[in-house]
């Protein structure tokens, strides 16, 4: 596959994935988007901690800690393929703190979750290790 190819495979693949992961923290009834519920944390750390010192089984400190990083991680890879001006580690930060900030204040306005900044977090830290990726596997 040519260079223009991978390109076009990616912006459909980015299309995709924005539309699932808007499902997945504004939407998805298996992480209890079906009801309203309004909290906020704005203590960094403190659900992390929380996650790793209390009795939340193993499932659940995956999904809620690796899974916020998981779920950036392809924006992190797919940014630079896309979009020519966000190609360096300042720009592609900024752009998921901006996109992690804006689902955060998402789902406390519409009363569909927790807003945490340790899922801001989280979701930077998977960002960036996309963007490592793509910069360990991008041309020479």
């Amino acid at each position: 596959m040519n260079r223009n190819g991978y390109r076009i495979f990616a912006k459909f693949f980015f299309a995709m994935y924005i539309l699932y992961l808007l499902y997945l923290t504004l939407f998805s009834s298996y992480y209890g988007r079906n009801y309203f519920h309004r909290n906020i944390n704005l203590f960094p750390f403190k659900t992390m901690v929380e996650y790793l010192h209390s009795n939340h089984s193993i499932k659940s400190i995956i999904i809620n800690l690796l899974g916020n990083i998981a779920a950036f991680l392809p924006m992190g890879l797919l940014l630079p393929l896309i979009f020519k001006k966000i190609n360096s580690f300042k720009r592609v930060t900024i752009f998921i703190f901006l996109s992690s900030f804006t689902i955060e204040i998402t789902q406390y306005i519409l009363g569909v979750g927790t807003t945490d900044i340790d899922d801001i977090i989280l979701n930077i830290l998977g960002g960036i290790l996309g963007f490592c990726l793509y910069n360990c596997f991008k041309e020479k």
